[in-house]
């Protein structure tokens, strides 16, 4: 037996289940997230055909409740919470809003360094994300866990209030005792203006079973050596540090700040036609200013010449270089307020 590896035990992922889909801009092609008011689960990297198969008999195809059991009592293993920044293929930095470990790209070497949280630079251009794994048993489908992942502030505080109201009421426990997980709509104010937005909540059921003894939790911490170069010494990492894990279909982006405005409210002062020399495209330039004043340069390549004059929220940005953005959808002031 081997000390640290031969204990280790381990239970399979079933599938991801998603807060939103994505869909295609009727201005463009470019597909964007959108939350949705109900429970996502399609076969994809994360969650095979049978499996989302299984979920929809059991479910149908947009539920808003699902029937779960977490598999231990302590909240750290089934439902983790780091501030987190990617790369296309990689976890880059993990922190906790105190302390982080970055990864150097380039040669895999680890160091710890302070987490600066909302004021990492990182963060402010929302590369760097908080990000929760909630892990737990569907009743209905055995032989694995499943997995949520959620940026949604709202809904970690939610959650994590909620476990520990449970966790109060049955003695210390949580696992094995049946709950519902829910999407609820809350009202929020975005950028001035209200906002339909869906949280995560957790209940306790009517019947409870008796608390057994835990389960065991899959190790999402366990790193795996690939991941790593060749000459780096895996015996040199530092202790109590975060461990580091590759990209897993990066967690879901639909958040209730996904679509919100960048900068804000945009005002379109002006559109100009443009045409590029080489290819003889069209395009659009729009100038835009947002509530600061401050000015911002745009392109579009639909015609977008009505935006003229109109107030841009929850719109999508593409950046083109460092002072030019591509308008991959949007919607107008006027048009939110009079529905």
């Amino acid at each position: 037996m081997i000390k640290g590896l031969s204990e280790i035990r381990r239970i399979p992922r079933l599938g991801k289940i998603h807060l939103g889909e994505k869909k295609k801009s009727e201005k463009s092609d470019n597909l964007y997230p959108s939350a949705t008011s109900y429970f996502v689960v399609h076969q994809d990297n994360n969650t095979s055909k049978e499996m989302a198969e299984k979920f929809h008999n059991v479910y149908g195809d947009h539920p808003k409740e699902l029937n779960i059991v977490f598999p231990l009592d302590d909240p750290e293993k089934f439902f983790p919470q780091w501030l987190k920044r990617y790369s296309k293929s990689m976890l880059l930095c993990k922190g906790d809003g105190e302390k982080a470990v970055e990864v150097d790209v380039k040669t895999g070497e680890r160091k710890e360094i302070t987490c600066l949280y909302k004021n990492c630079p990182y963060y402010q251009k929302k590369q760097c994300r908080k990000i929760g794994n909630l892990q737990f048993y569907l009743n209905e489908i055995p032989g694995g866990v499943w997995q949520i992942d959620t940026s949604s502030g709202n809904s970690i505080i939610e959650l994590n209030s909620a476990i520990d109201l449970i966790k109060a009421q049955n003695n210390g426990h949580i696992a094995n005792i049946p709950l519902k997980l829910s999407l609820h709509p809350i009202q929020v104010t975005v950028n001035g203006y209200p906002k339909t937005i869906y949280v995560l909540k957790l209940s306790q059921s009517e019947h409870n079973k008796e608390p057994k003894e835990p389960n065991i939790l899959p190790d999402t911490d366990d790193v795996p050596e690939d991941l790593f170069p060749d000459n780096v010494n895996l015996e040199d990492i530092p202790n109590n540090l975060p461990d580091f894990e590759p990209v897993d279909s990066i967690e879901d982006p639909f958040t209730e700040t996904a679509t919100n405005a960048k900068y804000g409210q945009l005002k379109v002062t002006h559109v100009k036609t443009l045409k590029n020399n080489n290819t003889g495209e069209i395009f659009y330039g729009l100038t835009c200013v947002d509530n600061k004043n401050i000015q911002h340069n745009l392109v579009s390549q639909d015609n977008v010449k009505q935006l003229t004059g109109k107030s841009l929220i929850e719109y999508e940005l593409e950046p083109v270089n460092d002072h030019l953005e591509k308008l991959i959808s949007y919607k107008i002031l006027e048009d939110v307020q009079e529905a």
